[in-house]
């Protein structure tokens, strides 16, 4: 799995402040009494004042959570960007491990920390500490930690499971709406025919600001879905180990 993307970092400095400076990041806020999520049992700052300048922390009813993708959209009005990774498994086993992984170990990585979990199926909150961890599932809303800069700035980020599609083998997934960024994922999975799996990422993202959609957007979004499938590959290896297997991903 490899991508060819150069960019100094002078550029992406100066395109990490230009984002602060029109708003990427959240306002601080200060936690209230009779919050409904724990926000002590939450390590990531800038997640706990996502979730409490947005009402979220006080919310009593998770389905009044909205993901920003809704049906009528059109998929050319919004800026496309599509990546292909390839796992040394099989079809099946790629799908079920991705169908059925532990879902704060596949949100955690090194530029991505997993902050909470919130179901609007059950109306019940997931945490870091929790166990047994949940297998992903549609209507699950995940606030994550993007550190940029080796954790030198760090940026909530929230969306919901859309759609997991079992026959097509497709999981969706799609920012909520108190995000800068509009839009969704889309994961398909394929037999690449000589005993692969070929991943197809398509992101379809738009902010309102043509610089940040264009430039920056791309740049760092192919940094965090690499380290997503990465985990997911971890994962995986370590799964086959444990089984004894000697396939392992190189």
């Amino acid at each position: 799995m490899i991508f060819k993307t150069e960019l100094s970092r002078k550029v992406v400095i100066n395109g990490i402040l230009l984002l602060l400076f029109m708003g990427f990041s959240n306002q601080t806020a200060v936690s209230r009494g009779g919050d409904t999520i724990m926000l002590k049992d939450i390590s990531q700052q800038k997640v706990r004042k996502y979730l409490v300048s947005r009402d979220i922390a006080r919310m009593k009813d998770f389905s009044l959570i909205h993901s920003s993708w809704k049906k009528e959209f059109i998929k050319s009005d919004f800026s496309i960007q599509e990546k292909e990774f390839y796992l040394d498994y099989s079809l099946s086993m790629v799908w079920e491990s991705y169908r059925h992984v532990n879902s704060i170990k596949m949100w955690n990585g090194k530029s991505v920390r997993f902050g909470v979990l919130l179901s609007k199926h059950s109306n019940s909150v997931v945490y870091e500490g929790t166990l047994p961890s949940p297998e992903i599932d549609t209507g699950q809303v995940y606030f994550l930690d993007l550190r940029l800069i080796k954790g030198l700035i760090n940026v909530p980020v929230a969306f919901e499971i859309i759609n997991i599609d079992q026959a097509q083998q497709i999981i969706e997934f799609s920012y909520i709406d108190s995000n800068k960024s509009k839009g969704k994922q889309t994961i398909r999975f394929f037999d690449n025919g000589d005993g692969r799996t070929r991943i197809v990422h398509t992101s379809y993202f738009k902010s309102g600001s043509h610089l940040r959609d264009n430039l920056f957007y791309p740049w760092f979004h192919t940094k965090f879905i690499r380290e997503f499938h990465g985990n997911m590959m971890q994962i995986m290896n370590n799964a086959a180990v444990k089984e004894n297997k000697t396939e392992i991903i190189k």
